[in-house]
């Protein structure tokens, strides 16, 4: 398959991809101006530096980091949190933030030392945006880095959930300041156009709309997470796989897809696991094609233990963008997990724990 989000390469070991829409961003800007197009580059190459540290620093304590993905609105370290020592947690998170204040000082003692012209225009802007985005992410709110350094302080006092709850409710409150803030800013800052004042409120509108669906996202996580702690991933597995080796043809794949009656074909490299995808079966095609081998049709999938928590799997699809995990016992693969059947095992235990609360509440009273 092909992947239209590219990667671009790696740093200690961190694999650094641009989502697909960040590559139309670049190239749209680099049709309108050059100039457009560089400060675009540099701003994102800060941003970059911000994620490096969050991804670094989490590496640093033993935390998985899986990549790095650069979007139109910033970026976004793929790191494990499952079961977070609420400590590591704020080291990670702020950790981002320091990295982007460090580069705007470093900036702004650039800026002073650099003669007037366009570089020192430059430099300037890139000074002001990395001030502005520390200071931006350490407010206290999802999905901002300030609302898990927040979330790992009311940790000390409060459960993951509680403290969550705590987050997303101070969210909505920074929200709501943010754009009254907005409003108040376009109405008496002078020297501005109507439009540019528009402009202004309507950018601040998306970001408070962004910044609402990640509190929003970062509650159903944790509220999923509570609700579904004692389930594990063998209540979910399912055996309606085949396994197949390296190197087995389409030919012979055919003849395994009609004795198990499955659509889902894995082969286990031991390292890792792939699924094969987009082959073609049928008795009807060229023995060329027949001859054919299945590792150039397969994508890599991630792995779980059996024994691992239910809401982890989700947590890993959400990472890695996939719908289909294999589950390991030990080094063995022994089923897989669906996305839509783990989402339904899940809903259905929350929905039968809700309904016994409310019998028991009813029997109370």
């Amino acid at each position: 398959m092909v992947n239209i989000s590219p990667y671009i390469g790696s740093i200690s070991g961190i694999k650094i991809q641009l989502h697909w829409s960040f590559v139309l961003l670049l190239v749209f800007s680099l049709v309108l101006s050059l100039y457009l197009f560089a400060v675009i580059v540099l701003l994102f190459i800060c941003v970059l530096l911000h994620e490096l540290a969050h991804s670094i620093t989490s590496k640093r304590n033993g935390i998985g980091v899986k990549k790095i993905i650069l979007l139109p609105i910033g970026g976004a370290s793929v790191i494990d949190m499952e079961e977070i020592d609420p400590d590591i947690e704020f080291r990670i998170s702020i950790a981002g933030p320091i990295a982007s204040i460090f580069i705007g000082v470093a900036l702004g003692v650039a800026v002073v030392l650099i003669p007037g012209g366009a570089v020192r225009h430059l430099v300037q802007l890139l000074f002001l945006i990395n001030i502005l985005l520390g200071v931006f992410n350490l407010l206290p709110g999802f999905p901002l880095d300030g609302g898990r350094v927040f979330r790992s302080y009311e940790q000390k006092k409060h459960s993951f959930f509680d403290a969550t709850k705590i987050t997303v409710k101070l969210s909505k409150i920074v929200i709501v300041l943010f754009i009254v803030g907005t409003v108040i800013y376009a109405a008496v800052e002078p020297g501005y156009t109507f439009a540019y004042r528009e402009f202004v409120v309507f950018w601040d509108i998306l970001i408070a709309i962004f910044l609402y669906g990640g509190a929003q996202a970062e509650y159903q996580t944790a509220y999923v997470r509570e609700m579904a702690a004692d389930l594990r991933v063998r209540d979910a597995v399912s055996k309606d796989f085949a396994s197949v080796k390296p190197g087995t043809t389409i030919g012979e794949l055919y003849n395994i897809f009609m004795k198990y009656h499955t659509h889902v074909i894995i082969v286990d490299y031991g390292k890792s696991v792939k699924l094969v995808q987009g082959v073609k079966m049928g008795t009807s095609l060229n023995p060329g094609y027949m001859s054919n081998t299945v590792d150039s049709f397969c994508t890599e999938i991630p792995t779980i233990g059996i024994n691992k928590p239910l809401p982890a799997a989700i947590d890993k699809m959400r990472n890695e963008n996939t719908g289909i995990i294999a589950v390991k016992v030990g080094r063995k693969v022994v089923g897989v997990l669906v996305a839509q059947h783990v989402e339904s095992v899940i809903a259905l235990h929350i929905s039968k724990k809700n309904a016994s609360v409310t019998n028991k509440n009813l029997t109370n009273r």
